[in-house]
Order: structure tokens, then sequence, then C-alpha cells
């Protein structure tokens, strides 16, 4: 199965503390452990190497000017072929770039790991804020920074606000005013630009005023009644269905799952998410997070970072369109 969890070392390349994790892999961490900790429980301890790119031709090995081999320093496993301008990141870099916001800030690391056998690598920590949607119900939200990046140009190196409903561990992006405009949900630095770890951190740095935008929005869709009616026609739309597309018989049974998930997922019978837009954006990503995609490890990439993502994706943006009508 392609971009599962990292099992090149024997063990799954994953760790967490606190919870166990909806994914339920990986070592477990007590809180407050180090990032050197955290390297070596996620199986991190190993960097890139920049090797050239060689071929044989009659008899004769031959080497390419500007293509080179992304290789384990660990496996020697050969990842991805780049150019010479490609800007690696190291899995330490990953790691590093939340020590000063754990020291310092308060932040709480809760997972970290590799896909595809090393090919992205991410971390998930856990910020200070946390907030019911209303007073009177139970349902809260945590902020989250994840960062994550790639060796094979299937992912920029990505910094993102995400929210986790506490109730059931739904996640969910959220931009902030500027990115959002540049039509991106995140902070994104492409291979060919160098990471710099303090400049990502100063466009995260308003954090307070993305968090109370999305909660804002959140409270609008936890007002916001929808009948079956509304639903399905929410459903059709967030699954891709128009004048000149039907669904699909796999998309009709994703829409299926997704109408009983208006009364079954965790936390769907309390006021804020029952009969509700809330409550049926949160139909698609307990859907996208716990049941789309076969396993464990490869739903995980899918909700994060690839399909299951863009269907969250639009899942806000078509709540937010209906709340700001």
């Amino acid at each position: 199965m392609p971009h599962e969890i990292d099992y090149s070392t024997g063990g799954p390349a994953i760790a967490y503390a606190g919870e166990t994790p909806w994914h339920g892999l990986g070592e477990k961490l007590p809180e407050g452990q180090p990032i050197e900790a955290w390297l070596k429980a996620a199986r991190l301890e190993w960097g890139l190497r920049r090797l050239p790119v060689q071929y044989l031709v009659d008899g004769k090995l031959r080497t390419m000017d500007d293509r080179f081999v992304l290789v384990r320093s660990d496996t020697n496993a050969a990842l991805s072929v780049v150019s010479g301008e490609y800007e690696i990141v190291q899995p330490a870099q990953v790691l590093e770039f939340y020590r000063g916001l754990v020291s310092s800030f308060g932040y709480t690391l809760e997972t970290a790991g590799a896909l595809d056998n090393g090919r992205k690598v991410w971390a998930l920590a856990r910020t200070r804020i946390q907030e019911d949607i209303t007073a009177e119900d139970n349902d809260g939200l945590a902020a989250y920074v994840l960062l994550a990046t790639s060796c094979d140009k299937s992912l920029a190196t990505t910094a993102a606000f995400t929210s986790v409903r506490v109730v059931c561990q739904n996640t969910l992006s959220f931009a902030m005013d500027d990115v959002k405009a540049a039509q991106r949900r995140h902070v994104k630095v492409p291979h060919h630009v160098q990471f710099d770890p303090n400049k990502v951190k100063e466009q995260l740095g308003i954090l307070e005023k993305a968090w109370s935008q999305f909660m804002a929005r959140v409270r609008m869709m936890a007002g916001y009644e929808m009948t079956s009616e509304m639903a399905d026609n929410y459903f059709d739309e967030v699954l891709g269905k128009s004048e000149e597309k039907p669904l699909s018989r796999k998309a009709e049974r994703e829409k299926s799952t997704m109408f009983a998930f208006l009364d079954s997922a965790p936390g769907q019978n309390l006021k804020t998410a029952k009969g509700t837009l809330w409550g049926t954006v949160n139909a698609v990503t307990y859907y996208v997070d716990h049941v789309r995609t076969g396993s464990g490890p490869d739903r995980l990439d899918s909700a994060w970072f690839g399909t299951g993502a863009t269907i969250k994706e639009k899942a806000w943006v078509k709540a937010t369109e209906l709340v700001s009508a």
C-alpha cells in the first residue's frame, strides 16, 4: 500500500504523547520529553544524503550533471531524484522547529513520524488554545500546528493551523486571512527555496486572530439549521456532483455513510451539532479521518495531505459560503 507509515527500520516510525491517536500506531512517550527523545521514538534519527545520479552505457559509468538521488543515511534506500536546486529539509529540522515553541510558548508535541519509507515527515503540536463552541454544550475545539515536508516533491514544506474536535479527534485546518487571499490554506515553502523556520513562525504569528475568526465561523455553523434536503445538497457539492457530472457509485456510498454519521458519529447528539451545519461538516470530517481509504496509516496520509484533505477543505469552504450568504 502506498504512503503508509514508514516501517523500514522494523517498526512504525511514529511517536505520540497523551491519548492514543485515532490511527492507533506508534510508541507512546511521557509528556514533556525533549526533541531528542522524540527523534528516537519516532525513528527519525537519520538524514538525507545527496548523491550524483550515475548510469551505465556500453559498459561505461556516466554521471548526470544536475540530477541527484536522495538517500537515507540509515538504510541507504533511494527515496527520490532531484535537481541541484532542490533544498533538503532533514527530519531533525521538522522536530527542531518546535523546540522554542515548546520551551517558551507552552506548546506540547503530540505526534511525529514518517510516511512512505521516509518520503514524508511530520510533527504535530498542541497549542494552549482550547475553547467550547457554546457555554452550555461540551463541544470543544483545540488548536494545533502541523509541520510536514517531503523529499520526493509530493509536498512542499507546509505549516498549517489545525483544529481537533476533542470529542472525537476530527481534524480541520483553518486559514489566516492573508494566506486565504492567496488561495492557500497553509504556509508553504517550495523545495527550491531554503526552509527558514523563523520566517515561517513569523507568518504563523497571528494565531490568535486566525483562531478567533475560525471560532466565529464555527459558532455561526452551529446556529445554522440544516434539513435533510439541505444536507443532501451539501454532500453532493462536497463530493463534486454537478449538472454535467453525477456522483459515481463510490461517491454515492460515501454520501450514504456521511448521512449515517449525521446521527451516529461521536458528538453528533450535542446541541451544537444535531440538525446544524456544524454537525454536517463533522459528518464529513469524521468520515475522512476515521473511515475513508482502507487502513489507518493510509488514511492518515490522505486526511492530512491527500484527497481526504481536499474533501475536508471543500466541506469547510462550502459551509463558510452558506453562513456568509
